[in-house]
Order: C-alpha cells, then sequence, then structure tokens
C-alpha cells in the first residue's frame, strides 16, 4: 500500500503560514535573510565545488511557506550569493564559463522546485478548505438527522415508509409506540394492507396504487394496533420521488384519531336525542338571541323553524314574564349557575299561555367562559 503520510511538522507549518497573512515585503525580507545566512554557512563550511545544493532546501521551504512569487525571487538571489562567495575578480565576469553555466541552471531548477512547492502549497490549501467544508458538512448532516430523528420520535403520527409493493421498511419511533409495537423486525417487510380489513383494506391497497402513479391519497378507516386495541386513523399516503422524478418509495403518514371518533360520535349520539325528545330544548346567545330549538320546542309554542335565528329569549314569554326573565332569571344563572320554576310560554301563532317548569342552565365553551343559555 502506498504511504500518503506525510510530515506533522510539514502540516503545522503549512497550516501556520495560511493562517497567518504575510505581506509580500515581509516575505521579501525574510527569504533575503534565510538565503544570506545559507549563503554565509556555505562559504564558512561547504566546499566551492557545490556551491548551490545547499540553497535547494531554503528555496524549498521559502516557496512553501512563503509562495511562488518569493521563492523565485529566493531561487535568484541564492543564485547571486552563491556566485558572489565563488567568484574571483581575475576572471573578466567575475565567474569562469562553468560557474556562469551552473548558476543559470540553478536559477531554472530553483525555480521549478519553488513552483512546485507553490503548487503543493496551494493544493494543501485546497485540500484544507475542503476538508473544513467536508467536517461542516458531516456535522450538519449529523445535526440535521438528529432533528429528524427527534422528531420522528416525539411525533405521535405513525410515519412509515413502503416499498413500492406495499411492504414495510420503516416506521417512526413514535408510530411504534402508537401501534403498540414491541420488536419492529416482527412487521418488517410485512404487507402494510394485511394491517387493514374489509373497507380499510380496499382503502389502503387503492392507497398504494395511487402513490405508485405518483399521486397522494388519504382515507379514514378502523385497524387494530398489534397488541389488538381497535382505533380509528386518519391516513394520509404519497409517493416519495427519486431522482428521476418516478416514485422510488412510498411514505404513509396516519394519525390515531379515535378520541374524536369517539367525540364525534357521542355528539352524534346527544345531538340526536336532543332533536328526538319531546322536551322543549333550546339554546341562546348572551344577548338573548335564540340560535337553536329542537323541533319539540317548535311544535309546543308554534314556531316555524326557519324563524329560529330572528327570535329573542323574550319573544318566548308574555310581557310581565319577559321582564322577569331579563330582570331575575338569566342574573341567577350568571351567579348561581342555574334556575328553575313554573313560567309561561306564548304560543307564536295564536298568543295561547303555555305552562311550563322552566329551567335555564349557562353555556360554556371549553375555559368556562359563559357563551350562552341553555333551556
Amino acid at each position: 500500500m502506498t504511504n500518503i503520510e506525510t510530515s506533522p511538522f510539514v502540516d503545522r507549518l503549512l497550516d501556520w503560514s495560511l493562517r497567518h497573512s504575510i505581506r509580500p515585503l515581509t516575505g521579501d525580507v525574510i527569504a533575503t535573510v534565510a538565503i544570506i545566512m545559507v549563503g554565509l554557512i556555505r562559504a564558512l563550511f561547504v566546499a566551492s565545488i557545490v556551491p548551490w545544493l545547499l540553497f535547494i532546501p531554503a528555496v524549498l521551504l521559502i516557496a512553501l511557506v512563503l509562495g511562488r512569487a518569493t521563492g523565485i525571487y529566493a531561487s535568484i538571489l541564492a543564485a547571486v550569493v552563491a556566485g558572489l562567495s565563488i567568484g574571483h575578480a581575475s576572471e573578466p565576469l567575475w565567474l569562469t564559463l562553468p560557474q556562469w553555466t551552473g548558476s543559470i541552471v540553478f536559477v531554472a531548477v530553483a525555480s521549478g522546485i519553488a513552483i512546485l512547492a507553490a503548487e503543493l502549497r496551494a493544493a494543501f490549501a485546497r485540500a484544507t478548505r475542503l476538508a473544513n467544508e467536508k467536517e461542516a458538512a458531516s456535522l450538519q448532516l449529523a445535526e440535521r438527522e438528529a432533528f429528524l430523528s427527534s422528531v420522528l420520535a416525539s411525533s405521535t403520527d405513525c410515519i412509515k415508509v413502503l416499498d413500492l409493493d406495499g411492504r414495510i421498511t420503516f416506521m417512526s419511533e413514535g408510530g411504534q409506540k402508537v401501534m403498540e409495537v414491541s420488536d419492529f423486525n416482527e412487521i418488517a417487510g410485512c404487507p402494510w394492507p394485511d394491517f387493514w380489513q374489509d373497507k380499510g383494506n380496499v382503502d389502503a391497497r387503492a392507497a398504494i396504487a395511487a402513490a405508485k402513479a405518483g399521486e397522494s391519497h388519504s382515507f379514514t378507516g378502523r385497524a387494530e394496533t398489534i397488541a389488538g386495541t381497535p382505533k380509528w386513523w386518519h391516513v394520509a399516503v404519497s409517493p416519495v420521488l427519486g431522482r428521476d422524478g418516478m416514485p422510488e418509495r412510498i411514505l404513509s403518514v396516519s394519525r390515531d384519531i379515535t378520541a374524536s371518533r369517539e367525540h364525534e360520535e357521542e355528539r352524534g349520539q346527544l345531538v340526536r336525542i336532543v332533536e328526538n325528545s319531546a322536551d322543549f330544548i333550546g339554546i341562546a346567545r348572551l344577548d338573548g338571541s335564540v340560535f337553536f330549538l329542537n323541533d319539540a320546542a317548535c311544535q309546543l309554542v308554534g314556531l316555524d323553524p326557519g324563524a329560529i335565528n330572528s327570535v329573542m329569549i323574550t319573544d318566548f314569554f308574555p310581557p310581565a314574564e319577559a321582564e322577569a326573565v331579563l330582570t331575575e332569571v338569566l342574573p341567577t344563572v350568571t351567579r348561581d349557575g342555574s334556575w328553575s320554576g313554573e313560567r309561561m310560554f306564548r304560543h307564536f301563532q295564536t298568543g295561547e299561555l303555555i305552562p311550563v317548569f322552566y329551567t335555564v342552565f349557562p353555556v360554556t365553551d371549553y375555559d368556562g367562559t359563559l357563551i350562552g343559555y341553555g333551556t
């Protein structure tokens, strides 16, 4: 296997140079001092037969740390310093012809090394930037996955992913709780429509067919949990599209509506009881305007059902009784919570007085605020 590890010292040096911007003039000064120091060392300790070799590491390091332009400048300066240290006044051109040739070759080679070192520096900078971007993207992806996982876990909806054949491949943590699933592996790969019976099974298969065709579909049905608890569900099924725009998977979101369904059924039963009751049942707003009367109430006082919204509480009583209702009955209901006693209704068609045992109670909203009166 090829060894691609780099020197930690070089990595730290390059990283430092990239994080600390050095101005060109400052870089040239640093390069000048470094080359002169190398020249002094060469003059004191190195034989004149190799006057340029000692400058190559310095040029390489300068180009790596300070960049291409400073590296090329260091190459030329190194050739000059080396030439000064080996030249002699007895030579017409200070250097012999071989020395001039060597100096020119050195400048070319050292400049090439400087350019390569600068490219390595740029490549290191790009690699560092890409690594940082990858790390940031990975962190962002991890945070997004953690967020989505927490959303799925906290949702009380049963969120499922199906394959195009309708088999379950994923169920959210919250969905497993509401479906009373103890081990998802027990239902993984099972056909989702099989969890429904009768019309629910038909609706589930129709929803899958619609999703495979790229359409969304919803239905309401009754199905049991894995533990056998019967529940009502509102189900929304939609396609999950792939890169080619075609359905790749199917998303199914089932919401437990058992409580609201039971409430609707109870409300429906109550409505039927009220509508079929032989007693006078009515509801009025705080301003006394009537907005509901059952059939028995309309028949008792001879009121056309179409005129219910145009009458007031006081219209059901003769003048003396109406005054008592406004000044005694309704204030008592507001203060004590109810009022019961004998009163006289007035027949809307004949004016005949109808003796009744009149009970009034407050009608409140969900937070207990009085919004009307019932009788």
